[in-house]
């Protein structure tokens, strides 16, 4: 379960959204305080509904129909299907809405408002398909709840890992922070699907293998 979740993770922490979200808040007024909110607000979206998927799926484990084997199968066959997107540029990457929105948010730089990087970070970590997949992996690991809940919360830090981290470098040294962030995006938006592509294409192969194998 570990490492193609941590894969996962690090997939949907390269979502040039995400980053291109990033790039904004560090961008506006007082930006450690719109980077930390926008954390905070993905942190307890993508904690939450977390939280209740896994509870909500867990009395599933019962099923003869939800055994690890079909669900490796299933997350597998969409995370190929999704690395096909991303390689193709449908999703995840290259000039499509994302850099558009953050290009027409650009009137968001002059705000000071913490309320808007605190519902930004809200709405980043709605549930996507990949998140969802991730859930339905760590509950059919059968693991018990602690660990499921420390398989969630890694998750979690792993995907805004580019939230965190240019938080903490900011902290030192602000302008080569900016420089660094932006730089990054536009090589995400160009460059940076192809390689998020094979990442999502190897995590998904290798479950759909390992999935078949214990059928």
């Amino acid at each position: 379960m570990w490492i193609p979740l941590l894969a996962m993770a690090v997939a949907v922490s390269l979502e040039p959204f995400r980053i291109g979200m990033t790039v904004l808040m560090i961008n506006r007024p007082r930006p450690a305080l719109q980077l930390l909110t926008f954390l905070a607000g993905g942190f307890v979206m993508g904690t939450t509904v977390g939280v209740v998927v896994l509870f909500a799926l867990r009395p599933a484990l019962g099923s003869a129909h939800f055994t690890l084997p079909r669900v490796q199968i299933a997350v597998g066959a969409v995370i190929l299907v999704n690395a096909a997107l991303v390689a193709a540029g449908v999703w995840g990457g290259g000039d499509g809405p994302p850099g558009r929105w953050v290009t027409r948010g650009r009137a968001l730089l002059e705000g000071r408002s913490l309320w808007i990087a605190g519902v930004s970070g809200l709405g980043i970590a709605l549930p996507s398909v990949d998140y969802l997949a991730a859930l339905a992996l760590i509950v059919a690991s059968g693991a018990a709840t602690s660990i499921q809940l420390s398989a969630l919360m890694l998750f979690n830090v792993v995907a805004f890992a580019l939230v965190e981290i240019p938080l903490l470098c900011y902290l030192v040294a602000p302008e080569r922070t900016r420089a660094a962030l932006a730089a990054l995006y536009a090589w995400l938006r160009t460059q940076g699907r192809r390689g998020v592509a094979v990442l999502l294409a190897a995590v998904g192969a290798m479950l759909l293998g390992v999935g078949l194998a214990g059928l």
